[in-house]
């Protein structure tokens, strides 16, 4: 028997229009199931409970009835300076090393914070968080994700590339961390969450429209600027998505129609972390405008 859900910012207009009214989006209430189309209903949180964060003090209150738009001043003239949001985005690197000491909660609030107002295809928010905090079961997950990877390490690569697509469990392997198992020494693995006191993992909603993947991708973005803003180093960890193999899913309390795709880990950066350094490489972009073509790079 259907239930009736509740519809909470999933994409305002499309709500206006499916169902021709003019309420807040937070009050719609449909009747759905879970074979009804993904871009009409998703069960967000109840009524009340947007603002509960701020409520506790741990964030600034956040208001989105009315969107702030940034308005520029002047137009900043060809071959100005990065400003400072320009420039967070082009420092920050990942960060592979990271002190003991905790993270403070309020900051992982706000980082939260930060992700739950990301972008979205129809704003239909696809996304819930499960934050891992506690240091034995970091080390717990990685040594899975270790184990795992070892035996995957034991076939050779060429062999998982030359299986036909629909033989595989997924994207082939990445070959270096494949390789430096292979080449390592025994009982030597690779690091996965590299000591992080807090892990972060974004499930992603498979109702969401579109590529959920995608939003998935916004989300961690403007999380691990806001981590950066803050002093804090981050890491995205795509071997986390071994975890689905096991029966972590069920430990963290991830239930269909989430999935668990990569972590994110943060901390405070260690003196001599390791950061990736590789060159950005120029690409040609295709530039069409008055009815013409050039290349830009």
């Amino acid at each position: 028997m259907a239930k009736p859900w509740i519809v909470s910012r999933c994409g305002w207009e499309l709500a206006k229009s499916i169902f021709s009214v003019e309420t807040p989006s937070a009050q719609i209430i449909a009747t759905a199931t879970l074979r009804q189309p993904a871009s009409y209903y998703f069960l967000m949180e109840s009524i009340g409970m947007t603002n509960q964060l701020a409520a506790d003090g741990a964030v600034p209150e956040t208001k989105s009835e009315k969107p702030i738009r940034r308005k520029a001043n002047q137009l900043i003239p060809e071959g100005s300076p990065w400003n400072e949001v320009e420039e967070a985005f082009l420092k920050r690197r990942s960060v592979r090393k990271y002190k003991r000491k905790q993270v403070p909660e309020h900051y992982v609030k706000r980082i939260l914070e930060v992700g739950r107002y990301s972008a979205s295809q129809g704003n239909c928010q696809p996304w819930r968080f499960v934050v891992v905090r506690d240091r034995d079961m970091i080390s717990e997950m990685e040594l899975f994700v270790q184990n795992t990877l070892a035996m995957m390490s034991s076939a050779p690569p060429e062999e998982v590339a030359s299986e036909e697509p629909s033989e595989q469990q997924g994207p082939p392997p990445h070959p270096i961390p494949i390789k430096l198992l292979q080449e390592a020494p025994p009982g030597m693995g690779i690091k996965v969450f590299h000591g992080a006191p807090t892990v972060i993992f974004p499930l992603m909603d498979s109702r969401g429209i579109g590529h959920p993947e995608i939003d998935l991708g916004i989300v961690g973005t403007n999380m691990i600027m806001s981590a950066y803003s803050l002093g804090l180093g981050t890491c995205w960890v795509g071997f986390a998505e071994i975890l689905n193999f096991s029966d972590w899913p069920q430990r963290l309390g991830i239930e269909e129609p989430y999935k668990l795709v990569e972590a994110i880990t943060i901390g405070f950066e260690a003196g001599d972390a390791q950061h990736n350094f590789v060159q950005r490489e120029t690409h040609r972009t295709a530039w069409f405008e008055n009815g013409e073509q050039r290349d830009m790079y």
